[in-house]
């Protein structure tokens, strides 16, 4: 098999490793999907390519959906765990200042009996 090396720009490499992570393939197999629609449209397709195109890129546009789903609710989920950890430390914070408080009368009051 004929083997043809290709020099991209990074961010078209990095748009084809994403595409190809969500569609579960290889860039060099999804670059070679490219291509062949690209030769198929210069010639025309038959009716079962474009049936494989039509529910590749429904399945394309699903894995997209989910993805920004998931994102959404996993940056929901870091907001909340920063909110928790925003309470937490106020609430450390505050046992903190009753604890000095807390010894420093302790002290005095052991000061007072001697």
């Amino acid at each position: 098999m004929p083997t043809v090396h290709l020099a991209l720009p990074e961010g078209v490499y990095n748009e084809l490793k994403n595409r190809a992570a969500e569609l579960g393939i290889q860039v060099t197999d999804l670059i070679k999907l490219y291509i062949k629609i690209g030769l198929d449209r210069s010639y025309g397709t038959s009716q079962a390519d474009n049936e494989t195109l039509a529910s590749l890129a429904r399945r394309v546009e699903k894995l997209e959906k989910d993805l920004r789903l998931k994102t959404t609710i996993a940056e929901g989920r870091v907001r909340e765990l920063e909110e928790t950890l925003k309470y937490v430390i106020e609430r450390l914070e505050t046992l903190e200042e009753a604890l000095s408080e807390y010894k420093a009368r302790k002290l005095a009051e052991g000061k007072a009996y001697s």
